[in-house]
Parts: C-alpha cells; structure tokens; sequence
C-alpha cells in the first residue's frame, strides 16, 4: 500500500494522457462492438435491412423494429407528457403543501416551458430503445440577451433617468442646439436558466467497468467546435495553439452517425470540408474524470474541458450534469439489452417470409414459359406482356408454362407466430397498440377487452417504472437544485393562469419526488371518474356535506382536470378566496323580510302575553296578601272584640260589686238611723 507521501502532483499534460488513454478504453469510442451495433439497428429501424438477394426479387421490408420502438414510443410520451402532472414533490409537513405546489409548478415550468420536454424525452426514450441508452445534459446556463433601443429628443435629466436603470448601457448620441439629446442604449437582460439537451449516443463515453454514473471514475461528452466558437467562448489565442495538430477519429465518421444521417457511402468527412481556418472543426471533449491532482491522496470529481493537447477549463464539481434511461436494464452494468435489436430476428423472417408469398404470386400472375424449339418465329413478342398482345406460333403446343410448386400453406402460420413472438419480445399486443379491429365484437365485452390490454402492458409498465425512477425523477430533482442554486432574484412567472411571486433561494435545499403513473387503457379516465364519485357521495351524504367545504371542492375539481389533461385549471375554476359576495335574491330577501316581521309580531305577542301573566301573577299576589291582611285584621278585631267583651263584662262585674257595696252600705246606714234614739 503505497504511503501518502508517495503521491505526487498532476500536471496538465499527464492530465491530457490519462484523459486520452480513457477515452480509447471507453465504451462508445469509435469502431467498437456497441457502435457497430447501433448502427445495424439504425438500419433495420430505416428500413434498408435485410436487403434482397437476387435482383429481380421483392424488396419488401417488414417494419417491425420501426413499429416497436414508435409504438412503445409513443405509450411512455403520452404518459408523461406536459399536461399529465405526473410529478410532485411531496411536502415535508402540513405547512409545507403550498409551497410544495409551488415547487412543483416552477419546476414543472422550468422543464416544459423554458425546456422542450416532449422533445427532449421523445429524443431520450428513442435513444434508450434503439441504442440502450438515452442521454441528457442538465447545466446552469449563463446567457444574456442584448437589445439596441432608439431615442430622440431627451433632456440630460431625462437621459440620467434611463440610464440609472439597471443593463443600460449608453451608446452614439448628438446633441441638438436646443441642449436636447438623441441617440441609442443598449439594454441587457439576463436570460440565464436551466438549460437541458440531448446527448447523442455517439457523443457520449463511459469507462468499461462502470455500473452506475455516481461511482464511474470518467465519463465525457464529446461534441465538435470551431476555432470561431471556441474564440468566441472566451478562450485566448495562446490556449488554443496548444491543441497542436491532435489527430483523432472524426466524430462524423462514427458508424451510428453515418447510419442515421445516410451518409454511409460518401466517404467524406465533413470536418475536411473547411473553406476558411475560421470554420475548421475540433474535437472538444468536456469529460468528468477523478483525479487526485494536488496529492492529497483523495480522487475528487473534476470537469476538464480538452480539445487536443490543451486543457481549456478545469474545476472541481460536485455532482455530472448526465441522466440517463436504460429501457433494458441489466443488474451491476451501466450498459443495458437493446430493445429494438430485439426485434431484428422477428424483422428478417417476417421480410423473407412475405417475399416469398410475394414472388409466388409474381410468378402466378407471370410465369415463366417453356418453348419448344423453331415455333417462334419472334421471341420478342412472348416478352411483351401487354394486355391483349399477339403471340405467333407454327405449333399449339409451341408454348407452355412452366410447372410451379404451390405456396406453403404454413408461411401464414409461421407469420402468425412470428407475431406472437414479437408481441412476447416487446411488451406491446396489436390489442394494446389498438391496431386489432376485432377486439371489440358480440363475445368480447368492454371490461375483458380492457383486462386483456392491461395484462399486455406489464413490460411496457416496468419500462415506464425505469424510465420514471431512472429519467423524470432524477431530472427533477437535478433542475430544482440547479433552480435553488443559481437563481437569486424574485422573479414574477406565470403558474397554472396566475402571476406568482417566486423566490427559489428561500427553498428548501432537498425534495423528495413522488410520480404518479397512469398507463394503460383509460387508465386517467378511470382514475378522474373515481374522484367524480367521491364527489357526488360527498354532496348527497348530509353528514360528509359538512365537512366537504367550497375549498375542498376546489382542490377535487382540479385534480380531476389535472388527471385528464387539461391544462391551467385556474382558467376553469376561481379559487374560492377570489369569488364575490354572494348576492341574495330579491325574492328571498322579501320572503326574509316578512319573516323577519312575523318573527317581530311573534315575538311582541309573545311579550304582551307574558306581561298580562306578570300583571295576572302580581294582581293574584296582591289579593292574596290583602285576604291575608283582611283575615290578620278580622283576626286583630274578633280578639279586640273578645277582649272588649271581657273587659266589658269584668267592669260590669266591678260595677255590679261597687253597687252591691254601696246597697249593703246604704242598707248599714238605714239600720243605724232606725236603731237611733234620736230616730
């Protein structure tokens, strides 16, 4: 094991020989296997393979490598087309699923908007199945959009004011007598953005041992440029006088590009078809190799931009701008199987086959004659073969045809299985493609024709997996990263029909990504009508009525409208923070009034009642408390009369004593006067 100390700087030059000595030891360098092989099943999916072997013979081609790449082709665009909404990134907690939304619709609008991304997944998905691999490049952009503006008669205020402007540059300008100011400015807009392009296979290179893109020690693209571009990038002259006269194979002569550009006869290449050194041609190789070019004894990720013998960039980055999609996948390889030269076998014996029922009926419609020898005075009219044409001949039995062996009546059966075999190699049925008229009949009802076409479609399902976890996904997440890393500025875009403010540095710095998939017969449809039914259960249910609020049925709607493809929902549906007051009906707001105003007689009806049961309840209780006062006074009276009766009859009693007392003492004084002497 060698010690730290042992290891020793990297110089450019030793960068450019371990670059180059990777590039000839990569897959997809010129000439090699995979080449080779792309480039035979360009020509099978053109049509100009398998050639016939006689001249004379049919030329018919079968188009089955074209059919099954266009028709599985076609499957996976539909699904994850721009108006799908196949993609979100999921929220990370309850607060967070608005500006997840958000997320999703900027991104979205990246992709689609300011990207082609029907053309660029188009391009990929075609890549993948006719050369096992699709490759896209996903890279900051810097750009910057320069406009020339005119303007008469300004004063040197209102001039300070223009130019105060932020990208305005001031150009010519006179001057006038008067002391006001005409000329022109050039006014710069910074259109920098995330751009995404499609690598073509020839382009890209990968070491041999690769399994993965994330743990690959090189993988490079390789594109050409002219002197002029390269000057006009910003590289001085010094630099490029380095490149030296670096000979390489000439990306033009790739047998792929000859195959698919139809310039495999010519045997020119266009880079010698320079008329001015301006124009010439270099191979420019932007690779992502690790290096360890300081000695620290740990290989980082560096991007060295090389044409030749120069190094025209080099820096240390953190992740490869590359995605990529392998229809095919095979386990611990980059590289997968090749969908269309799947096909190829299938291609070959349906053409031979179909050839030879054509030649068949060629020859039964005009066959060849056997003619006996001297009974033809003129040989050129058995050649004319035009309708009603004369033949002379001195015997009847001059002319003959020749004996022909009957047609196989197994080539019918043999195409038929030959069909089978390719719907078995594909993953895609006549039934799943609707090319079968007769599915749909008296014994087949709709729900078995739509069993029978979801059963077809389990390989085309596992392909549209890998190219959503391989391709979309990471796109996505590589685009939003790109977005939250180089965009500073609010900017004011136009998501789902409404102008909204976006700030992409305030984002969070990672987001989980979720794909939804809806492949196979009406697979959006069925989907759409399960939420119609939600809503319509939600509405006549007088329990779920109330909590399926104005909000709630918004949202439904425009996931329903989401999942059948169309577009800017807001144009539909007004959110219901946006709707006006509801205004009542002159009607209603009568028949309210005129409830309100028996509510009102009611409701004094009901107060009068209720002071006559007061005035009832106080009038008993004052008569009770006056009986109960007259009964305490009657009482009071009948004790006062029983006392008085008594007092009466005590003074009587007392009178009566005082007058027996004064009888007796009367009595007394009338004995002593008649006792007296003196009486």
């Amino acid at each position: 094991m060698a010690n730290k100390k042992d290891y020793k700087p990297v110089s450019d030059a030793e960068i450019v020989n371990i670059i180059d000595e990777q590039i000839r030891k990569s897959i997809g360098y010129y000439g090699s296997q995979l080449s080779r092989e792309r480039k035979q099943v360009v020509d099978y999916y053109n049509g100009t393979l398998p050639r016939r072997t006689h001249d004379g013979n049919s030329s018919y081609v079968s188009m089955d490598v074209y059919d099954a790449v266009e028709s599985l082709k076609s499957r996976l665009l539909e699904t994850f087309s721009a108006g799908s909404k196949t993609v979100k990134f999921a929220p990370q907690n309850a607060e967070d699923v608005k500006l997840a939304a958000m997320c999703t619709e900027y991104t979205d609008y990246v992709v689609n908007r300011q990207n082609n991304a029907q053309s660029i997944m188009s391009d990929v998905i075609h890549d993948g199945l006719v050369a096992r691999l699709g490759v896209c490049k996903v890279f900051w952009e810097e750009k910057e959009d320069l406009q020339k503006q005119f303007f008469e008669d300004l004063t040197q205020d209102q001039l300070d004011i223009v130019l105060g402007e932020e990208g305005v540059e001031l150009g010519e300008t006179e001057e006038d007598e008067l002391g006001l100011i005409s000329g022109s400015i050039t006014v710069s807009r910074d259109t920098s953005q995330v751009t995404i392009e499609n690598v073509a296979p020839e382009e890209f290179i990968v070491e041999q041992a690769a399994k993965n893109l994330e743990d690959c020690n090189f993988v490079a693209h390789r594109t050409h440029k002219t002197l002029s571009e390269l000057r006009l990038m910003g590289y001085p002259e010094k630099v490029l006088k380095k490149m030296g006269d670096h000979k390489d194979v000439d990306l033009e002569l790739d047998p792929e590009f000859m195959a698919r550009q139809g310039n495999i006869d010519s045997g020119i290449s266009w880079s010698e078809d320079h008329y001015q050194d301006q124009v010439k041609r270099v191979l420019v190789y932007e690779s992502y190799v690790k290096l360890d070019i300081d000695a620290s004894g740990i290989a980082k990720l560096y991007r060295v931009l090389k044409a030749g013998n120069a190094i025209l960039e080099k820096e240390e980055v953190s992740r490869l701008p590359f995605i990529i999609f392998c229809p095919l996948p095979i386990p611990h390889t980059l590289m997968g199987n090749n969908y269309a030269h799947k096909v190829v076998p299938t291609q070959n014996a349906r053409t031979v086959l179909t050839r030879s029922i054509l030649d068949h009926a060629v020859l039964t419609n005009s066959p060849r004659y056997q003619i006996m020898k001297g009974s033809l005075p003129n040989p050129k009219e058995i050649l004319d073969s035009r309708v009603g044409g004369l033949v002379n001949v001195t015997r009847p039995d001059a002319i003959s045809p020749l004996p022909q062996a009957p047609l196989n009546p197994h080539v019918f059966q043999l195409i038929g299985l030959l069909d089978e075999d390719k719907e078995e190699v594909t993953g895609v049925s006549k039934l799943s493609s609707g090319l079968n008229k007769d599915a749909v009949s008296k014994q087949n009802s709709a729900s078995m024709v739509e069993q029978l076409n979801t059963m077809s479609q389990e390989r085309s399902k596992i392909i549209a997996r890998n190219f959503a976890t391989q391709f979309v996904k990471p796109l996505y997440q590589l685009v939003y990263q790109l977005v939250i890393e180089n965009e500073t500025q609010e900017k004011i875009v136009d998501l789902s029909g409404e102008y909204v403010r976006v700030d992409p540095s305030s984002w969070a710095d990672k987001r989980d990504v979720a794909i939804e998939l809806h492949l196979g017969y009406q697979a959006r449809e069925r989907e759409s009508q399960k939420f119609l039914a939600m809503h319509q259960l939600f509405k006549s249910d007088p329990q779920l009525s109330k909590m399926y609020t104005i909000e709630n049925q918004h949202k439904l709607m425009t996931q329903v409208m989401d999942m059948t493809g169309i577009p800017n929902a807001a144009e539909y549906l007004t959110p219901p923070e946006q709707l006006p007051q509801e205004q009542p009906d002159p009607m209603q707001e009568l028949n309210i009034e005129l409830l309100k105003k028996q509510i009102e007689v009611q409701e004094r009806q009901t107060q009068v009642a209720e002071s006559k049961l007061q005035l009832q309840a106080q009038n008993d209780q004052t008569k009770q408390a006056m009986d109960q006062e007259k009964a305490a006074n009657l009482h009071a009276i009948a004790s006062d009369q029983v006392d008085l009766d008594e007092a009466r009859f005590n003074h009587k009693k007392l009178i009566d004593a005082a007058e027996l007392k004064l009888a007796e003492k009367a009595d007394d004084e009338n004995v002593r006067v008649i006792a007296s002497p003196n009486g």
